[in-house]
């Protein structure tokens, strides 16, 4: 037996920051695009694009610089505010599992 569980940080009850949403975030600095980090994730740029900018308007951050497609070509990449906002979320869920994985062993072994 396992537990599962989902964490996701609010404001004002609307979501800002999600495992999806840190997954798509966290592709995007990786890939440097926003395009190729929403193939990866089998939905749309739109989709994509719409999210990060919830994400910024909800939680008050910009998270990505872009640069518009030309002779260099186009991209993205997180912020240093966003990479900071990141790292929280993710240190932040590691901690909580290890946690839950803790008190989920102690309540539930033989």
């Amino acid at each position: 037996m396992d537990v599962k569980f989902k964490v996701w940080l609010e404001k004002k009850g609307e979501v800002i920051l999600s495992n999806g949403k840190f997954g798509i975030l966290k592709k995007i600095d990786q890939l440097g695009s926003i395009q190729k980090a929403a193939e990866e994730f089998g939905m749309s740029y739109r989709h994509a694009w719409g999210m990060v900018q919830k994400i910024e308007k909800r939680s008050g951050l910009k998270l990505l610089e872009t640069q518009i497609g030309g002779r260099e070509g186009g991209g993205a990449k997180v912020t240093p505010e966003g990479k900071t906002f990141l790292a929280q979320y993710e240190a932040f869920s590691k901690e909580l599992d290890e946690l839950i994985q803790k008190k989920f062993k102690k309540a539930f072994s033989k």
